[in-house]
């Protein structure tokens, strides 16, 4: 944990570009807040995120003892009971710091499907990979569309996806954020659509200690509907709940408001 504290630390003095972008995706969101508020989520944010790189270690090798050992998954007898009913659960969870070991720790109680994007360095690509599928889950890439993550979800498997990404006007709808009218995929509710699964949203907490805490909560009611952005919108409040219960959790540094509605300049090119 202390290497960890060291690594965030040392991302705030070199990554000036990330940095800038976690200050506007904060100011943007919590305008609220005043400039030292914001730059206190900031450097706890950069502690928990250097401390979540180096428990990747544990994703990699850690022994499946350890992983249970330091992560604790709230109503996980719930849990085991709606997989153990054949229920078609899809569980989405936002982009935050322990999302590796949520989904690590989420493999004690049922097997795991989820999409990842491919990275353009093919060993850490094969690093990653091998360590997220070690504990039976199935990864597909991004390039294979949904089809393999459908098949999944409907043979059995938990689906475990992270959508809130901006991947351009032309793959999302709008839908609010913070207050924000943000590019949005729709993936959700088409996923619940194509397998009839129970959304639940959910999120994971990374404490000073370096102890995980895996919380879901209630499933997303009247879901999906024939709208894509009410589904859309629906997503977003549940993952806005989360993050401000525990802003430094959330990865600020990411381009979340690039895309913006009515041919609105990006926050980042200023």
């Amino acid at each position: 944990m202390m290497l960890g504290r060291g690594v965030g630390r040392l991302f705030f003095r070199v990554n000036k570009k990330r940095v800038r972008i976690a200050r506007i995706n904060l100011r943007w969101c919590f305008p609220h807040l005043d400039h030292q508020a914001r730059e206190r989520i900031l450097k706890m944010h950069l502690t928990r995120y250097g401390q979540a790189i180096i428990d990747l270690g544990l994703i990699r090798w850690g022994s499946r003892k350890t992983i249970d050992r330091l992560c604790t998954i709230e109503v996980e007898a719930e849990l085991k009971d709606r997989v153990q009913s054949g229920e078609k659960i899809l569980l989405i969870i936002p982009h935050v710091v322990g999302i590796d070991m949520a989904g690590a720790a989420l493999a004690r109680v049922a097997r795991g499907a989820s999409m990842m994007k491919e990275p353009s360095n093919p060993l850490l690509h094969r690093w990653l990979l091998r360590g997220r599928t070690r504990f039976g889950a199935r990864i597909f890439m991004r390039s294979q569309g949904v089809r393999p993550l459908v098949k999944s979800i409907r043979s059995g498997y938990v689906g475990y996806l992270m959508p809130d990404e901006d991947l351009g006007g032309e793959h999302s709808v709008f839908a609010p954020f913070f207050g924000i009218e943000t590019a949005t995929l729709p993936v959700v509710g088409r996923l619940a659509q194509m397998t009839g699964a129970t959304v639940i949203p959910m999120f994971c907490i990374l404490s000073e200690e370096g102890r995980y805490k895996v919380a879901l909560g209630d499933p997303i009611e009247n879901f999906p509907t024939q709208n894509p952005e009410l589904d859309a919108a629906k997503v977003n409040l549940a993952f806005q709940t989360y993050i401000q219960d525990a802003p430094e959790q959330y990865l600020w540094t990411l381009k979340w408001f690039r895309t913006r509605p009515n041919g609105e300049s990006s926050p980042y090119d200023v």
